[in-house]
């Protein structure tokens, strides 16, 4: 008798290290998947804020190139910049002359 519940006594020891192997596995792989989930996201995290970053990049450049672009207009009006009415005779003015005296708009 003394055997028989030894023998029971180490069925039920390896049942439990069977099941705790098994529910250890199963999480390992769950945490394998979490893994490549969160791998994912980073990677695509990252290359949002690439794309951002190389967006940012081009709007600044389109930016600065409207400035010098609006500076080199005034450079060649001359001195009617200087000017901070909306009269015929300055920049403004002229902008809105058209609409006012039948010339052509910028629409």
């Amino acid at each position: 008798m003394d055997n028989n519940a030894e023998l029971i006594r180490l069925e039920n020891f390896v049942d439990n290290l069977l099941t705790k192997f098994n529910q250890l596995k199963a999480d390992y792989h769950a945490l394998q998947e979490t893994l490549r989930e969160r791998d994912a996201e980073c990677a695509d995290l990252k290359n949002n804020v690439f794309n951002l970053s190389t967006e940012r990049t081009e709007v600044g450049n389109r930016v600065s190139d409207l400035l010098t672009r609006i500076q080199e207009w005034e450079t060649e009006q001359g001195g009617a910049h200087d000017r901070d009415d909306f009269s015929g005779d300055s920049i403004q003015g002229s902008l809105f002359r058209g609409e006012n005296e039948g010339e052509e708009s910028f629409d």
